[in-house]
């Protein structure tokens, strides 16, 4: 039946149900709820009494024939997803589980109705309430909770978690709604009265979209319940609503929520309308009835009438009725009754409505009853059933059903379609009389979705790799179940309808079909897989050159995409030549044509021009917005183009006159030669040019025939790779000369523009400035110098962040860029368009790049994708929350996060394991001394001596010579020099002079040798400058490392080497000694070099400060030979006196408060404020004690004004996430003060604190959470990196000290980590930074101004540098956790270093270096089965298999570590998800199974199973060579 007019003349006042959510007894969501109702289910559990004795219940109570052993109970209420929701454990145990329940069903509502609420420009409003909070009394209460009167922050903190209030509030702050949050409360009609008052909202136009529903959750009934008669719960634990034998209904706990919004704009919109509200009404009994609970005949019948009223609908077109139906003796009777009234106004009928009542199913579910039945209602609608109302056998004889209109539904069964829609009632009543009544209409029709591209693009993400995996399997199951989904809309409604985490996956599928097989098959051509996205990056478009072309380069996409298709035409009207079909050939013979066609210049250049510039702009149209450009010759007028230099009609006849321009040349020719530009230099003649400069070891010469053959013959006869280019013309040669004046001429009279996105210039290999790119003779020199595209690589490739997309024709620069030596494994290079060979897969191939961009965290805009089309927004799967147990028992304290079970652990007894167990203190211990006589040494053993000219390193030469042992001497100086046979000089910073040094000593082979560097002594009066503390201890020793891995084929396998650093005023022992906190620095690469080499030992000896008196240095360099004999494996050693040294770390004293040196209302300054763990603390500060906040940071915020009233769409991630952190800390009542300022500049940080002082009046604490992040093994380290991580906390630490010495401060807590301990893979720096902090709270312990505590922090989950990352179970700091050890640490024992490990330190230390890098702080990744293996990830790289044994054996050790079921022998380690630490893990297993010594650093340049084979294959070699 055609409804249409009445649906145009009824859209601006009815309400679309869009989307709807439940947890419910036995249904974890809709879909499974509609199975159980519809089949009859009753969701009812009923305990054995072995069940009820383990969950509390006594014997006696069990017994008792009145004690009811069943509850409507639903599964995980103890569960909850807090990090998903940035709650704190405590605060998500300490919050009412039905407030969680409800975030978590509002969460999925919005997805189901393909709404992501970051992203919807309109108004959200949520409009709920919930029941009586059980938590509260029976677990919070009780356990002491609120015994704390005093402590108004806590007190407040809990009830925002458990006041009814606050619940819809808290969903409209964790999910950013805008619009109304009303909370509604009417008892047992709640979610209904919520529904009707979301209905007036939106038709006041109050918001746009509304959350209406309930949540409750019964604890009282969680064990059973008992019987009462005559009261509403049931003898026998089931609801037989209207039946003879009712007697009550049984209380259950659930949520529901629906999301509406007014039928018009959800048609206009597209969204998926499961049902129409066509009317409410809400009404209250008033006192004319028989008391406060009980129901009402005629308020029940009025609210029914008034309803039917706004409806415009009378009684006899309503065939289904959801009563309140609770099954009571009174309720039932008094229900149909007022039905009955209600109807007879309007309808003589009799027995043509069902009614039935979802209590009969799950019982009463309280405040989400009402929307229990309504959800019910819908989904009959939807699926147009009339499911069965349970357990009625007779009608209760109270009630007439015969001359009624109504009976019972008892089967389900099809409800038939009429001459008007289906249309339904649903009625929920309170406690107290508030009666709501609504009428539910069946959807209106609507046309099919059609697709408009062969290919779609499913986009999957989640928090974790776990959720993706789980994600990626339920949208599978939910597709194989839904095969009417139009594939298009599922794609349309992932991609816009979903917020994007930092786990993904993309899908590229042609059909509904396709993508059922794909997603459970996951074939790595067409499903991509990104672990975790680490922000959004900038990208580069590279426009390639001539060559690049072939026919039919762009013609899927000039079928599929229309914005592509306009730019083509566009263009081709500009140019006045009809270039149809030459790029879009509709045959092989035109095909053919056009192949001959664009081998003529003066047609390639205007096509690849046009092609290339369609393409951006298709890019750019989709969110994909270049920050910088790089042209290949004419690929450059591409990129002036959109740069805004040319017009684009200037630039078409530009580029048309060009090519024509060289189209009359004389025949030429080019070469690639693989040489470097200076290799290639010697071999250049007259007549030959150098045209193009492409890779570091690819060059282009361009010259006549003849010149050109005469090259190539000399190139090959002397071995050289070349190979001939097919052009017909030799370009950027001096055959070009006479055409420059001409173009130029021609550009002079055009207006030129300086370019508004950067570029770089083929002429110069760097960026193009203003003045070249407005100047006509610069494209002149372009159209005849050297392009210079090698110099332009190689500075992009040293942002390894930067995105590199080729926007043309062919993979050429692609390839390019992926072959050259600096480029970095995680860099994403990316060609738009397949190889020519690949043409048929040209359209898949563009949109698995469009893919690849999303995966690696581009915005792309996918409403403008979509722009073209009309799409709907359909119900999916929705987000897989990866619940853990929360749970506060009667009088025990808050759980560590468990896995969530079906709350039985709420009955037993969990155990607790406090986080007082992490905390460790560092402790010197006396331990065997090695003997004063120096063992006799081996005759081939070698010594190398930094020598710092000092007593000490006299000592030590004299000592070895006396022993026979010639060392070699290195002394410090301003450069290298050999100044005796084994005598040298060097510059400490010049990495150069270590590598000539290690070449001079490779005669004699670098065989175990013994290093003592003596450059860290210092004598009494030392003061050393930072620059000069750096250079001497860690410069130094990273350099000699560094050429040590140079000279690395001078180290036989197997051999290794010993590096010695002797320092004194580092270890603080005794607490008299004099320390120097820049000596620290050593610690760094002490503990770093083992792990990164296996053949390099290092540790510290620290000698006593006065070593220069008497035989002191004679008795020590004895010591220091004998240490090294010892083979101890201590990596931190002290001499003292007679004795020996070592360092320990002892668990700390039980910690109790020993001075609350955190005040309320305290200002506290905060440096790194704006990071994960800054705003952790200031959270906990602000919320605990109403604490003032200065959260300083390097970079500002824009104005207030711009985001005050809600941040704009299009933000930056980062910095949208720091504007809603302050935004949230001010909605709990903080002051925030945020600072712009480089801690590590001590004049900005002095006026930052003075601004503080002004602005609060006062600093009272100091907490230095500032810090970068370090990355890349030491061999890659380059000054800019260590100075960017050492800023923040040598020279940061220094700017406090300067800025707060003299501040009368509570406290000065700094940041610093685990690594300064245990080390790690790629931190030498980091660590290093670190371990200054440590030693400088050691002076200022001494100097005893305030307690200055340094923190060894573990990783910490979810904030800091450990954001996003996935860490396994029991690993990690919650932020909770760590904002509560913060606090106990503060208010403690005035200790200057404190360790936080959440295992046991010991057992992390006792492990050997390669131990720790094998299962580094127990992050190892278990190997596989072959049996449980997974797919090899999709690569851009061919599969190659492995050709010989080697291959095979460690492509079998890769798979087994990475847990796929094959590898190539070309695949990438990084490509395939691996890290540096995985390389290390394989490293290993390498070393079991060949028995020879690799070096990380080797393997990492060229991380493929090819490269690995080779420097095995080498290794084996040498083995036998020396054998």
């Amino acid at each position: 039946m055609d409804n249409s007019k009445q649906l145009a003349d009824t859209a601006s006042i009815d309400i679309a149900v869009i989307g709807m959510a439940c947890r419910f007894p036995g249904a974890d969501d809709v879909e499974s709820f509609w199975r159980n109702v519809r089949d009859g289910v009753e969701s009812i559990r009923f305990f054995t009494d072995e069940e009820l004795l383990a969950r509390g219940v006594s014997a006696e109570t069990l017994a008792d024939p009145h004690y009811v052993k069943a509850s409507a109970e639903i599964s995980n209420a103890d569960g909850f997803d807090a990090a998903f929701f940035g709650y704190t454990p405590r605060e998500a145990a300490e919050t009412d589980p039905q407030h969680r329940l409800f975030l978590e069903v509002a969460w999925q509502a919005l997805e189901d109705a393909g709404y992501d609420a970051s992203r919807y420009a309109q108004q959200i409003g949520v409009y709920a309430g919930c029941g009586v909070n059980t938590y509260l009394m029976l677990n919070l209460l009780t356990s002491g909770r609120m015994a704390d009167k005093q402590d108004i922050s806590a007190l407040q903190g809990l009830m925002n978690g458990n006041n009814k209030d606050s619940m819809t509030t808290t969903v409209a702050y964790k999910l950013n709604l805008r619009g109304p949050g009303i909370t509604v409360q009417t008892a047992c009609s709640t979610s209904l009265a919520a529904v009707h008052v979301a209905c007036r909202g939106l038709l006041n136009y109050e918001t746009d979209v509304a959350l209406a529903g309930g949540s409750w959750v019964n604890l009282l009934h969680d064990k059973g319940y008992y019987y009462q008669p005559g009261a509403i719960l049931s003898p026998d634990g089931h609801c037989r609503a209207f039946d003879a034998q009712a007697a009550g209904t049984v209380i259950g706990s659930g949520a529901g929520i629906v999301v509406l919004k007014r039928l018009a704009d959800a048609l206009a919109d597209g969204d998926t309308i499961h049902a129409v509200i066509k009317g409410s009404a809400v009404n209250n009994d008033g006192s004319a009835k028989a008391g406060y609970t009980a129901p009402s005949i005629e308020g029940q019948a009025e609210v029914i009438l008034a309803a039917q009223a706004i409806a415009g609908v009378s009684a006899d077109t309503i065939s289904y009725i959801e009563t309140h139906g609770t099954g009571t003796t009174i309720g039932d009777p008094i229900e149909i009754a007022a039905l009955t009234q209600a109807f007879r106004e309007t309808t003589g009928r009799r027995g043509f409505c069902a009614i039935g009542s979802v209590k009969t199913n799950v019982g009463h579910l309280d405040a989400a009853a009402g929307v229990a039945g309504l959800i019910k209602t819908v989904l009959s609608l939807k699926h147009r059933a009339v499911p069965p109302s349970l357990h009625f056998e007779q009608p209760n004889p109270q009630i007439d059903f015969d001359n009624s209109p109504f009976y019972v539904n008892t089967r389900c069964k099809d409800w038939p379609s009429g001459l008007l829609p289906r249309r339904a009632g649903v009625s929920s009543f309170g406690i107290g009389g508030t009666n709501v009544h609504v009428i539910v209409e069946e959807a209106p029709a609507v046309k099919p979705s059609v697709s408009s591209r062969d290919w779609q693009l499913l986009t999957i993400s989640a928090r974790s790799s776990a959720a993706l995996e789980q994600a990626v399997t339920n949208l599978q199951r939910h597709l194989a179940a839904h095969p009417q989904l139009a594939l298009a809309d599922v794609a349309y409604t992932l991609q816009l309808g979903r917020k994007h985490f930092a786990h993904r996956a993309v899908a590229l599928c042609r059909d509904h079909d396709d993508a059922v097989s794909l997603l459970h098959s996951r074939d790595s051509a067409r499903f991509l897989l990104r672990e975790s996205v680490d922000g959004r990056h900038a990208i580069t478009f590279m426009f390639p050159g001539q060559g690049a072309q072939y026919a039919g380069m762009a013609q899927d996409l000039y079928r599929q995409e229309p914005v592509f298709r306009a730019e083509i035409d566009r263009c081709l009207r500009l140019l006045q030549y009809d270039l149809h079909a030459l790029l879009l050939p509709q045959n092989d013979q035109e095909r053919s044509v056009a192949a001959i066609r664009l081998e003529q210049t003066e047609v390639t250049q205007p096509a690849l021009f046009v092609i290339e510039y369609a393409l951006a702009r298709l890019w750019m149209a989709w969110g994909v917005q270049p920050a910088a450009m790089i042209g290949h010759s004419i690929g450059e007028y591409v990129a002036a183009c959109l740069a805004g230099v040319f017009t684009l009609e200037d630039a078409l006849g530009l580029v048309a006159m060009r090519g024509a321009l060289l189209q009359q040349m004389e025949p030429g020719a080019m070469l690639a030669v693989s040489l470097s530009e200076s290799d290639l230099a010697p071999h250049l003649i007259e007549g030959c040019d150098l045209a193009a400069i492409n890779g570091p070891e690819l060059c282009v010469v361009s010259g006549s025939v003849a010149v050109i053959d005469t090259i190539e013959k000399n190139l090959n006869e002397q071995g050289v790779f070349c190979r001939r280019l097919q052009v017909s013309h030799a370009f950027h040669s001096t055959m070009t000369d006479a055409l420059v004046p001409v173009f130029v001429e021609r550009v002079a009279k055009l207006k030129l523009n300086p370019p508004a996105i950067r570029f770089f210039s083929n002429v110069s290999g760097d960026w193009i400035t203003p003045q070249q790119a407005t100047d006509a003779q610069y494209w002149g020199r372009h159209l005849r110098a050297t392009v210079r595209f090698n110099d332009s690589l190689q500075q992009l490739l040293n942002q390894p962040d930067m995105i590199l997309l080729e926007v043309g024709p062919g993979e050429t620069l692609t390839r390019l860029a992926q072959r050259h030596p600096l480029v970095q494994p995680q860099q994403l290079i990316v060609p738009s368009l397949p190889h020519p060979s690949q043409i048929q897969s040209a359209q898949l191939h563009f949109y698995r790049t469009l893919g690849k961009l999303w995966l690696h965290g581009v915005d792309i805009g996918w409403a403008d994708f979509h722009a073209q089309e009309s799409r709907r927004r359909v119900s999916l799967s929705t987000y897989p929350f990866e619940r853990r147990s929360y749970w506060i028992e009667a009088d025990q304290q808050v759980s560590h996060p468990a896995a969530a079970s079906n709350r039985q652990s709420q009955y037993g007894t969990k155990h607790v394991h406090s986080i007082q167990d992490w905390l460790y203190v560092p402790s010197w211990e006396r331990a065997a001394a090695g003997a004063e006589k120096v063992p006799a040494l081996k005759q081939d053993d070698r010594y190398l001596i930094f020598d710092n000219e000092d007593a000490i390193s006299v000592a030590l030469v004299t000592a070895l010579i006396r022993q026979g042992v010639h060392p070699v001497v290195v002394t410090a100086g301003e450069a290298f020099q050999q100044t005796a046979d084994t005598e040298y000089t060097i510059n400490p910073d010049r990495p150069d002079d270590f590598v000539h040094l290690l070449n001079k000593l490779d005669d004699a082979s670098i065989r175990g040798w013994q290093i003592f560097h003596l450059w860290s002594v210092s004598g009494a009066e030392c003061v050393q400058s930072l620059k000069e503390g750096i250079s001497r201890n860690f410069y130094s020793v990273l350099n000699l490392v560094k050429a040590l891995e140079v000279a690395q084929s001078a180290i036989p396998s197997g051999k290794k080497i010993a590096i010695n650093l002797i320092t004194n005023g580092l270890a603080d022992v005794t607490g008299s000694e004099t320390l120097y906190p820049l000596k620290s620095l050593l610690i760094g690469p002490c503990k770093v070099i083992p792990q990164e080499y296996a053949n390099l030992g290092c540790r510290i000896i620290d000698i006593e400060s006065q070593h220069a008196a008497g035989d002191m240095p004679m008795r020590l360099s004895q010591r220091l030979i004998a240490e090294t004999q010892m083979g101890s494996g201590d990596a931190l050693v002290a001499y003292r006196g007679p004795y020996r040294w070592i360092l320990n770390y002892q668990p700390a004293d039980r910690f109790a408060m020993v001075k609350k040196r955190i005040k309320q209302e305290g200002v506290y300054f905060i440096t790194g404020g704006l990071g994960g763990i800054g705003l952790t603390l200031a959270r906990h500060l602000a919320q605990n004690y109403r604490a003032r906040i200065v959260l300083l940071g390097r970079t500002g915020l824009p104005d207030r004004a711009t985001w005050q009233d809600g941040l704009p769409d299009g933000m930056n991630e980062a910095l949208r996430q720091k504007l809603s952190a302050i935004q949230q800390l001010e909605a709990i009542g903080a002051k925030i003060l945020v600072l712009q300022a480089d801690v590590a500049d001590a004049a900005q940080l002095q006026a930052a604190a003075a601004t503080a002082r002004t602005h609060f009046g006062r600093i009272d604490g100091v907490i230095h959470t500032a810090g970068e992040v370090s990355s890349g093994l030491m061999t890659t380290k380059t000054d800019e990196t260590i100075a960017r991580v050492f800023a923040p906390k040598v020279q940061g630490m220094q700017a406090l000290q300067t800025v707060f010495r003299d501040e009368a401060l509570d406290f000065m807590v700094l940041c610093s980590s685990l690594a300064t301990i245990a080390g790690g893979l790629s931190k030498i720096d980091y660590c290093a930074a670190n371990a200054y902090l440590d030693a400088s709270v050691q002076v200022a312990y001494r100097e005893g101004r305030y307690p200055v505590i340094s923190i060894n922090w573990d990783s910490w989950r979810e904030v800091g540098m450990a954001a996003g990352m996935d860490m396994p179970e029991g690993i990690g700091i919650a932020p909770g956790e760590g904002a509560e050890l913060f606090e106990l640490i503060v208010n403690g024992p005035d200790i200057p270093q404190i360790i936080v490990s959440t295992s046991d330190l010991s057992e992390r230390l006792r492990q050997s270096p390669h131990d720790l890098l094998t299962q580094p702080l127990g992050l190892s990744i278990p190997a596989k089965t072959k049996n449980n293996r997974f797919p090899r990830p999709a690569l851009q790289t061919p599969f190659n298999p492995p050709a010989n044994d080697l291959e095979i054996k460690i492509a079998e050790i890769w798979q087994g570590l990475l847990g796929i079921d094959t590898a190539g022998i070309d695949d990438n380690l990084f490509e395939l998800g691996g890290d540096s630490l995985l390389g290390v893990q394989l490293l290993a297993r390498v070393r079991a199974n060949f028995a020879v010594d690799l070096h990380p650093a080797d393997f990492f340049r060229s991380p493929t199973i090819a490269g690995l084979a080779a420097l095995v294959e080498t290794r084996l070699l040498d083995e036998i060579e020396c054998s």
